[in-house]
């Protein structure tokens, strides 16, 4: 579903990623993890077309990303969520959602203005829809509470439910359960398991290696800009290069 060839970044004289290759399988929960500053999200923001790659080719279902805008590589089918939330704190929780469904309304901007028919229906069936994914993370029964108001944890549940509004093929997930308690982290991670067993590609960066390895079907280590390891969670956890990363190498 999506390649990485050879793809490198620079910031002048910073590397911040140097020649990598992944290949993410449809259907599969893909995982990358790395120490901070290894360049994980620099990933993402090369897939969603934030900034374009100093080198490489990006591809996604056979196709070139390099040079599509954000917005167009979102109508391909390509949702995220961001490491640090973005969400419109003085909206409700339920507009937020239908923010994330700005490409799929079926109406023009006159109709808007004019409150046509074709307006008003779709509104009201992205509302429908709004809810259900409200519901599908655990924020049903408040859709009228400012997203302000939410707390962490749950500001990343809705950040998920914005991306899934999307109607996404691959859904990038940039520490989802950052800052959530075991609770929560159970929910986001049940939550997952549903949308894998839906057919929905999911490629996500986290620290909680609990987390990734329950879930992953494959995993990526990224240290310093390149590619350390790649594999199964249990060949992941057992690679002395990843566990060198993670911990260093001890003195001799």
């Amino acid at each position: 579903m999506l390649t990485l060839d050879r793809v490198s970044c620079h910031f002048g004289g910073v590397t911040a990623l140097d020649q990598v290759n992944l290949t993410v399988l449809e259907g599969q929960v893909f995982g990358l993890i790395g120490p901070n500053g290894a360049g994980k999200t620099t990933v993402f923001n090369l897939i969603t077309g934030l900034f374009p790659p100093s080198e490489g080719q990006l591809t996604f279902q056979g196709q070139s990303l390099l040079g599509l805008a954000s917005h167009h590589i979102a109508t391909r089918g390509i949702a995220r969520t961001f490491q640090n939330i973005r969400l419109f704190s003085e909206m409700t929780l339920i507009d937020n959602v239908i923010v994330g469904m700005h490409t799929h309304l079926n109406y023009l901007i006159w109709d808007a203005v004019l409150k046509t028919p074709r307006f008003r229906t779709s509104e009201r069936e992205a509302r429908a829809q709004a809810q259900q994914l409200l519901h599908r993370v655990g924020l049903g029964d408040s859709p009228l509470e400012l997203a302000g108001n939410l707390s962490y944890g749950n500001q990343r549940k809705l950040e998920i439910a914005r991306a899934l509004a999307a109607r996404p093929k691959l859904l990038l997930l940039d520490e989802p359960v950052a800052g959530m308690n075991a609770t929560e982290k159970n929910t986001v991670m049940a939550l997952i398991e549903t949308l894998h067993q839906d057919q929905l590609t999911v490629f996500m960066i986290e620290h909680d290696m609990r987390f990734v390895m329950g879930l992953c079907d494959t995993v990526a280590v990224l240290n310093f800009g390149r590619i350390i390891a790649q594999g199964s969670p249990s060949a992941i956890q057992s690679n002395p290069a990843v566990i060198e990363a993670y911990l260093g190498q001890e003195d001799t």
